[in-house]
């Protein structure tokens, strides 16, 4: 096996015939690399950075990499709890078919996680389909049962406009930051989103960029960033690791600043409203001996096209008492600020603001389609911005508008409650909401995998479900008005006196 970009020689030499590098494991130089098969490291060989010698080498790395899916999950895979339904409590169109019906029993932790969200090992960590990857069509193998469909949708970049949208709060206006522009109009094909920018001006790829951006969106610091370069690329120094991850904070979010509070202006009179850095903070406090918290106002991000965020979410983690903005949950008093613990919980409670909002967006998204729909429909799944639906089929596509509605009214209620008073129509609705017969992240999608050649159309015989956007799905349910679905009819006199 030969490294033909990265490593640290050995001083180790086998018959002249080759030498051996160390490769640089993910977590520093200080730990050693116990497999060169791990997951870790078989993208590297897709990448080209780790290659074999020979065709046989090439067909153990691309059979350990197709495996690596099914041999992370086939054990809880293989422990889900099914029960299968006998034929006599079967619908009776149901009964003379060839085929057994069944369901698998959730086994959901509600509320698993510091940040409300529910825990689940299998379905809530499903990957997509991917051709090199066995197994990879789990999600697809789930199927609604004759006369039935699945409904649901993604909710575009949730945590992201959350993030933004609170910057945007501040100015009273959608879009007034760079950051919540870039999530309303940016786009991945001209290249102007925010994961775009960031890559384009730090020098890396926007994948890269992607998770660096999120990363930092949920508190994680500097450090954290050089960290994730080197991980990416090992091959760049310490040095340029510190130069991208320090131009990418500046670019993003900013300088933090200190402020002087009034009564201290006597005391430093040249230019006392002029901007501290933290050095100077501490250096002007320790001269006086007055704590940074009594001298200096909170400090503030300036500068970046994230620093109107950053400011909103720790002044929101900075509360004596965090709420989460749209339905004021509270936090784990363990995790309040309370003096030695200010600012070592920090990024843990701004991480818990994004993603515990997202908790709120997704009860509101329950609570809607309960609202706009009733019993015509059956909650089937969630995972962190996708929900899905067991609906009749007769009702599916009014259960599709359904949810663009819901859409709308949670969007709606969440900025109401953070004091803005419209909504952009880019965001109103679903991108798409997806109608099928499968469990799959895409109707189009046909799923094709080692394990599942021929697709589900091929070898299944299911055929692709639609995607719907609003004018789709206000079209094929029949029009815009929901007051005419018969479950949304006033009763009658006599229907109330029964």
């Amino acid at each position: 096996m030969t490294n033909t970009r990265t490593g640290v020689w050995c001083n180790q030499d086998l018959e002249d015939c080759c030498w051996f590098l160390k490769l640089p494991h993910k977590d520093g130089a200080s730990h050693r690399v116990g497999n060169p098969l791990a997951k870790d490291f078989i993208n590297k060989f897709s990448e080209n950075v780790l290659s074999g010698d020979g065709a046989t080498a090439r067909r153990v790395i691309e059979i350990a990499k197709m495996l690596s899916y099914w041999r992370n999950n086939r054990d809880r895979i293989s422990g889900q709890i099914v029960v299968w339904l006998p034929k006599d409590q079967l619908p009776r169109h149901l009964q003379d078919v060839e085929r057994d019906f069944g369901a698998i029993i959730p086994q959901v932790v509600v509320c698993g996680t510091l940040t409300r969200r529910a825990m689940e090992p299998t379905w809530m960590t499903a990957s997509n389909a991917q051709l090199d990857r066995v197994g990879s069509e789990l999600r697809s193998m789930v199927q609604a049962p004759p006369g039935y469909r699945i409904v649901g949708a993604d909710v575009d970049s949730q945590e992201l406009w959350i993030a933004s949208v609170l910057g945007d709060a501040d100015v009273g206006t959608h879009g007034a930051s760079p950051l919540g522009w870039m999530t309303l109009n940016g786009s991945k094909a001209a290249g102007s989103d925010m994961h775009s920018v960031t890559a384009k001006a730090v020098g890396i790829s926007r994948d890269h960029a992607k998770v660096i951006n999120y990363a930092r969106i949920y508190g994680a610091g500097q450090n954290f960033a050089e960290r994730l370069l080197k991980q990416f690329n090992p091959t760049i120094s310490d040095g340029e690791a510190r130069s991208k991850a320090q131009k990418m904070f500046q670019m993003t979010k900013g300088k933090k600043s200190y402020y002087l509070k009034r009564e201290f202006y006597e005391s430093f009179p040249d230019n006392p409203t002029k901007p501290f850095t933290q050095y100077e903070a501490m250096k002007m406090a320790a001269a006086t001996r007055t704590p940074v918290t009594e001298m200096f106002h909170r400090a503030r991000w300036e500068g970046g096209s994230e620093s109107a965020m950053f400011n909103r979410l720790e002044e929101i983690a900075g509360n004596p008492q965090p709420v989460t903005p749209f339905l004021r949950g509270r936090l784990s008093r363990a995790l309040e600020p309370s003096g030695d613990t200010d600012d070592r919980f920090l990024p843990t409670r701004v991480n818990w603001v994004v993603q515990s909002g997202a908790v709120d967006f997704l009860h509101l998204m329950l609570v809607s389609m309960r609202w706009l729909m009733g019993k015509q429909v059956r909650f089937c799944l969630s995972f962190h911005d996708e929900i899905r639906y067991l609906v009749r089929q007769e009702d599916s596509y009014r259960a599709a508008l359904a949810m663009h509605v819901t859409n709308l009214l949670t969007r709606a209620f969440c900025v109401r409650r953070i004091g803005l008073t419209d909504l952009p129509q880019s965001i109103a609705f679903f991108a798409s909401v997806e109608v099928d017969s499968v469990l799959r992240k895409e109707a189009t999608q046909d799923c094709k995998t080692p394990s599942n050649p021929h697709g589900l159309s091929g070898g299944y015989g299911i055929p692709a479900g639609e995607s719907l956007d609003i004018h789709q799905a206000i079209a094929k349910a029949g029009g815009s008005d929901l007051s005419a679905w018969e479950w949304h009819r006033n009763p009658t006199k006599k229907q109330k006196n029964k």
